[in-house]
């Protein structure tokens, strides 16, 4: 043993010893409180010995607290040096070893190992983290729990030692005992991730399990090195997955005829896991032998005397509703977790869920349907760890472990194979959930209930034949979100539809501007006609061409009124031609109008253009008077004009019920600074990026990306349902179809101040698969 590793190992040992007079005074205080509990409500006779049993353990408390520690610390390194007795706290010592000892001895014995055994099935999910790491340390040929110096049966058997040690009143122990599983139990879970990330920070790396053949049987070929999963890895081999809407043949039957029986340990770390489900290996079609059926038995039993430690916690999961959505914190959620009753029923229960998992390793026959099992686990487990879904999406796949699990009984690759309809019910309800960033919502409720209501169906069926039931789910779902998107998606398409119209007609409006700029009685015309041809007028004609149905190039003759708009300002020619003037203007200030009108402007709109064009006219219309009164004189000179202001051009022309229902009015002010105290969110929207982080961002969107959007004082999550082709227009839609569009100088304002912020949209799947190898960042 290196001395990194020995040095490891001792303070490991040592962390558990300090952390043993705390662990103690929990048990105690727990176990005193529940055995209050009980006084009330146990029967008259025995309620005498309940009050004395706590209060008895009440005076010891202080003395345990001294001793256990040291109890503890004794034991364990007598464990590590090989001094200590051989294991018994599994049961498997036999009956042989009890010959010649007293009954008390026995109970004692019984007691311990039952002790042991509810301890280790709490305590699955850490235990499968923590053994490969400490075999490797302590520099062990393979996985092998039964070493592990911090096992629950060492403090097991010394927790029976204090207790004993007391010379107590005989039914005393038991109580003592009992009310203590649980406080133990949460210790112990703590003190075993808290060591795993010790070994793992120490570069310890965990050991690998050993699958051993029967005596007498040549070992099986050693199998390749795992090699990392690819993100949709199809299943490979016959017995991979089974078809949909035929029963399979029993997974059995694909055992090579000469598989030898195997004894393997239940636990299986993640690169085993991985090489199972990225190609076949030889090694999963070998039958089980007795050894690994007695071990499920055992383990089975004892789940079956194991109570639940913990039970939902309804107001924790509420105290950060008053947050904004982007500041709540995820809730921690795992295949170990208590879940709401009321929502998710029988399968809320994690001790419910774990017998499911024990029954069905007592019923398989090939080594690979047991490591299926073991990857529903890991990969839902790394699932309900994604702070990319809402608490109660994670809570809906550790519901469905038990359904899954059944399906890995006939099915065990079914999770590398990304057209199985097992798998797809998974990502199709985590993706379709990216739609909701508040899980307190009315339209997330709805969703989650339906959600709810078809993972009870399945988790009611005993045993599935094929993946039928799971495909009938999936279809049943997407029948009744396509009807609750059926309204929406009519509202999202009409306002694509004016968006992308208005686009069109910008550009066109822009051909023809640059067109009109050629010409040079336009560039001898004053700035506020230059300005209303290239910018308003141009729409007008860009609008008549394609709203009409013929082929005409200026349906309308829209050209014809730029020409005469341009000679009417002309003073010199009016002056030298004012009766044509004079019959012009009246009909060119109607057809202005009347093209305005078309273009969906409103009267007052063009009250500032019609304004100046008065003024630019004066001096003809002037010269009208003065002829009519018998007088001329010479015309006076025009007065000073100013310039109408314009939208900004890279923001298409709508009018302003088009504007509204199509979002641009939901992201204005767009700057963080621009908005009212009482609107701003509470954090993170002040931290703003610099302008190449934020362009950064930018260049990341594309159509079909999730973000977080501050609009209407309030947090949204929309989609990018479209971007122009330049990357100068956007729409984005919100719950409800509601639009929200925006220029790229206003989305960049956003971003920067983090009032739009991207969700990764990526396969929550394929995800976990890929974590499979890398610690839980909930635990690590």
């Amino acid at each position: 043993m290196s001395a990194v590793v020995s040095h490891t190992i001792e303070r490991s040992v040592g962390e558990a010893a300090d952390a043993a007079a705390r662990l103690i005074e929990r048990c105690v205080q727990h176990a005193v409180a529940e055995l209050q509990a009980s006084e009330t409500k146990a029967e008259a006779e025995r309620r005498k010995e309940v009050s004395e049993a706590w209060r008895a353990m009440l005076t010891r408390r202080e003395d345990w607290g001294q001793r256990f520690p040291g109890l503890l610390q004794a034991a364990i390194e007598a464990d590590v040096c090989g001094d200590g007795p051989a294991p018994t706290e599994t049961g498997n010592s036999g009956f042989a070893a009890l010959t010649l000892v007293d009954d008390s001895e026995i109970s004692r014995k019984i007691e311990s190992t039952r002790l042991a055994q509810q301890l280790t099935a709490m305590l699955e999910r850490p235990l499968a983290e923590l053994d490969p790491l400490m075999s490797s340390a302590l520099g062990l040929d393979g996985i092998q729990p039964q070493r592990n110096p911090l096992r629950p049966g060492i403090y097991a058997q010394v927790l029976r030692k204090l207790v004993e040690d007391d010379q107590s009143e005989p039914g005393w122990t038991a109580l003592w005992l009992r009310s203590m599983v649980k406080p133990l139990a949460q210790g112990l879970d703590e003190l075993y991730r808290g060591q795993a990330k010790l070994l793992t920070d120490a570069q310890v790396h965990a050991a690998d399990y050993k699958v051993l053949t029967t005596p007498g049987k040549a070992p099986a070929a050693a199998a390749p090195k795992p090699a990392p999963l690819a993100a949709s890895a199809p299943a490979v081999g016959p017995a991979g997955t089974a078809a949909v809407g035929t029963a399979p043949a029993p997974v059995a039957a694909a055992a090579p005829a000469a598989a030898a029986p195997a004894a393997v340990l239940p636990r299986l770390d993640a690169a085993r896991l991985q090489q199972f489900l990225a190609r076949d290996e030889a090694q999963a079609h070998e039958a089980l032998g007795a050894d690994f059926l007695a071990q499920a038995e055992a383990e089975l039993r004892a789940l079956e005397e194991r109570v639940d430690a913990r039970s939902f916690d309804a107001q924790a999961a509420q105290q950060h509703r008053d947050l904004p959505v982007v500041d709540r914190p995820a809730r921690s959620v795992g295949t170990d977790s208590p879940l709401p009753t009321e929502r998710w029923g029988e399968y809320a229960a994690p001790r419910e869920r774990s017998l499911v998992r024990g029954r069905l390793k007592t019923q398989a026959r090939e080594l690979g349907q047991v490591i299926g099992l073991e990857a529903v686990r890991q990969v839902i487990d790394k699932v309900a760890e994604d702070p990319r879904l809402l608490a109660p999406v994670r809570e809906a796949m550790v519901a469905l472990e038990p359904s899954l699990a059944r399906l890995a009984m006939v099915s065990p690759r079914f999770l590398s194979d990304d057209a199985h309809p097992g798998r797809q019910l998974v990502e199709r309800v985590a993706q379709r959930s990216f739609k909701y960033n508040d899980e307190f919502s009315p339209e997330f409720q709805d969703f989650v209930g339906t959600v709810a209501e078809t993972v009870g169906r399945l988790n009611q069926l005993e045993k599935f034949r094929n993946a039928t039931p799971f495909q009938a789910a999936l279809a049943a779902l997407q029948t009744e979100w396509a009807e609750v998107d059926a309204e929406e998606q009519d509202k999202q398409r009409k306002a694509l539809e004016r968006v992308q119209f208005a686009e069109r007609r910008q550009k066109e409006a822009e051909q023809l501007a640059g067109q009109w700029k050629q010409r040079e009685d336009l560039r001898a015309a004053p700035q506020p006609v230059q300005d209303f041809v290239l910018r308003t007028w141009s729409l007008v004609m860009a609008h008549a061409k394609l709203t009409h149905d013929s082929q005409e190039d200026d349906p309308g003759g829209h050209r014809a009124v730029v020409t005469d708009l341009l000679w009417s300002v002309n003073r010199d020619a009016t002056l030298h031609e004012p009766a044509r003037a004079f019959a012009l203007i009246p009909r060119l200030l109607q057809k202005l109008r009347d093209g305005l009108a078309s273009l969906g402007q409103a009267p007052s709109d063009s009250d500032a253009f019609f304004h100046e064009l008065e003024n630019l006219h004066r001096p003809v219309l002037k010269l009208r008077a003065r002829h009519r009164h018998g007088t001329v004189a010479p015309p006076e000179p025009p007065p000073p004009t100013s310039v109408a202001p314009q939208r900004p051009a890279e923001q298409p022309w709508m009018p302003e019920a088009e504007l509204r229902a199509a979002g641009f009015d939901d992201t204005h002010p767009s700057d963080f600074h621009d908005l009212p105290p009482e609107q701003r969110p509470t954090q993170g929207a002040a931290q703003s990026l610099g302008d190449r982080a934020a362009e950064e961002v930018l260049g990341r969107l594309e159509p079909g990306t999730w973000v977080d959007l501050f609009a209407h004082s309030q947090w949204r999550r929309a989609k990018l349902a479209w971007a122009a082709d330049k990357g100068t227009l956007f729409m984005f839609l919100s719950q409800g179809g509601q639009p929200h569009s925006m220029t790229r100088r206003s989305l960049h304002k956003l971003v920067k101040h983090q009032l739009l912020r991207p969700v990764l949209g990526d396969g929550v799947v394929p995800r976990a698969l890929q974590g499979l190898a890398q610690p839980s960042p909930l635990t690590a």
